[in-house]
């Protein structure tokens, strides 16, 4: 076994993030170590023995007891994720409304029911603006995707009480979907202590 395959093994005492971030320049800095001494001597051993169980463990204990950093970023990909559905929910529901127009002209179609589907196009417009708006990591994005997200749940819920036959699809899409979403922009403010979410 080569003396880096020995080193890489010893790497994995390390936090991962922090394998993440630096190993490539550790592994780096360990060839150059090799190439200026001797790898067969136990004191070049003991050397990068001692420096790594002198700084894995405490990198280990600070990755432990800030949990907040790790929350943070497990709170950022589900923001993602929920933007990308939200981006998905809004195609999902212009096209749904779109499938409805056209059932709807196969018969006659009503003043309101017309209006309707307009409040429901636009509705999924603003979800779809609201899904890019979260994607953006800045405090600005997100207002503006709360926002659009509270205009797109007003306005979906004013197309149903104007046609109340909407598909369970277009209601699960139109007002279930913003009002989770509203609801998980707003709870993380609130649950941390800094509230800088």
């Amino acid at each position: 076994m080569s003396a880096e395959r020995i080193y890489r093994l010893l790497l994995r005492a390390y936090p991962p993030e922090f394998r993440a971030e630096y190993g490539r320049e550790m592994v780096l800095l360990f060839r150059d170590q090799c190439r200026d001494g001797d790898v067969r001597t136990v004191g070049f051993w003991a050397r990068v023995l001692w420096d790594v169980a002198r700084s894995a463990p405490a990198l280990r204990a600070e990755a432990w007891w800030t949990p907040g950093r790790e929350n943070t970023r497990t709170l950022e990909v589900i923001m993602k994720l929920a933007a990308m559905l939200t981006v998905l929910g809004g195609v999902l529901g212009i096209l749904n409304a779109g499938v409805e127009w056209g059932a709807a002209l196969t018969g006659t179609i009503g003043g309101m029911h017309s209006l309707s589907l307009v409040l429901g196009v636009f509705a999924s417009a603003l979800l779809l603006a609201a899904g890019a708006a979260i994607l953006r990591p800045t405090p600005r994005g997100r207002q503006a995707g709360r926002l659009a997200l509270l205009a797109s749940l007003v306005l979906f819920i004013a197309a149903r009480l104007l046609f109340p036959w909407m598909s369970v699809f277009s209601q699960l899409v139109g007002i279930g979907l913003p009002a989770a979403f509203l609801i998980a922009l707003y709870w993380p403010s609130k649950a941390t202590p800094s509230g800088a979410v």
